[in-house]
């Protein structure tokens, strides 16, 4: 009897304590080598290229693509239309990525959005949101063990971004 309520309370920690991902794609898989990190996207930005670099790509990080963008003549929000693409594109960049997070009560993530875009013709190439696991009340022992940090969200939220692009 002990045994089928332990069990039974271990089912349901379980299925309230997964991280939800969702992903949207383009449908066509996309060819990236250079991604370039758009600024603003904090610590979890960061974590994201270094799990994307891991998986191959070249990572052009976010002072580097401001000074490119300042060199450029180019501002943040001119980086979507088409000249501002191409200009990227002309650099070697083939997707720019923002990254957008919010941290929870226990400064844990609490839920990210990313956002890759083709240089090439300005398509949305793979969008991923990401919403952290919860377990029983919020900030007990069992809230505490389901909880991902930092480096989990990046991973879950890179390996999405990658299964919708092929590496150059």
């Amino acid at each position: 009897m002990r045994i089928s309520l332990l069990l039974l309370s271990l089912f349901l920690l379980a299925g309230c304590g997964t991280s939800q991902v969702g992903t949207v794609g383009s449908g066509q898989t996309a060819v990236v080598k250079t991604i370039a990190m758009m600024p603003g996207g904090g610590v979890l930005a960061d974590a994201v290229a270094k799990e994307l670099a891991a998986r191959g790509f070249k990572i052009v990080d976010s002072a580097t693509t401001s000074s490119m963008l300042a060199r450029l003549n180019l501002k943040e929000t001119e980086t979507s239309r088409p000249e501002g693409l191409s200009k990227l594109r002309d650099q070697g960049v083939d997707a720019i990525l923002v990254v957008s997070g919010e941290r929870g009560y226990d400064n844990q993530p609490q839920s990210a959005s990313a956002r890759m875009t083709s240089t090439r013709n300005g398509a949305l190439i793979a969008s991923v949101t990401w919403q952290n696991a919860f377990g029983g009340m919020r900030g007990s022992i069992a809230d505490h063990v389901m909880r991902k940090g930092l480096s989990q969200a990046a991973i879950e939220m890179a390996n999405e971004l990658a299964s919708h692009v092929t590496r150059a």
